[in-house]
């Protein structure tokens, strides 16, 4: 099948599979399922085939809750670590606190880091859900994924690896074209605007 193939064909799931590797990297695998049928894998940029997959047993989708997630806001006088541990080991000496932790067992409570605000954020997973595959892009200079425009804007492509900690590795999305621009540059290359839908 030809990455051209899959143009028109709509995203119903995306799975993924995760892992480290030399307790410093995450990995990821991710498994595309379209028009609930058929699974892929992300394209390579120099590929001109589509590896048609099996779902792995231990893939989990990520499209599973949808919902805004929670911001929590801590610090909010902004100490640095220094200065929030000094407070709690002044704390932890007093008197009263060391007789509150004999009596009942409570330790004293770092207030820096209660939340202070708790804000939602829209989890923009929820537009490529359903959305169409309209293009595929890639930039010539790399040997990374390839990226899918969907009909809606969104560009989406993966992250085999990535520094542990960063949660980068997995399903990357840019919201638009220009967003793509301003992290990656302009100068990708777009299956639909070359003659023979090949290279």
């Amino acid at each position: 099948m030809t990455i051209k193939e899959l143009f028109g064909k709509t995203i119903t799931n995306i799975y993924a599979t995760f892992g480290v590797e030399q307790e410093w990297l995450d990995t990821a695998d991710c498994f595309i399922e379209l028009d609930n049928n058929l699974v892929i894998a992300f394209p390579f940029s120099f590929s001109e085939e589509v590896w048609v997959r099996e779902l792995d047993a231990k893939a989990t989708t990520l499209f599973n809750d949808l919902s805004d997630y929670p911001v929590y806001h801590v610090n909010k006088e902004g100490k640095s670590i220094g200065e929030i541990a000094a407070t709690y080991q002044k704390q932890k000496r007093n008197i009263f606190n060391r007789i509150k932790k004999a009596i009942f067992g409570q330790d004293v409570v770092i207030k820096e880091y209660q939340p202070y605000k708790v804000e939602y954020k829209e989890n923009k997973a929820k537009y490529i859900q359903g959305a169409k595959i309209s293009d595929f892009l890639w930039y010539d200079d790399e040997s990374e994924k390839g990226l899918f425009l969907l009909e809606n804007g969104y560009v989406i492509t993966e992250t085999r690896m990535s520094p542990s900690g960063t949660g980068l590795a997995g399903l990357n999305y840019y919201e638009s074209l220009q967003d793509l621009e301003s992290w990656r540059g302009n100068d990708f290359k777009r299956l639909s605007e070359n003659e023979q839908g090949s290279r």
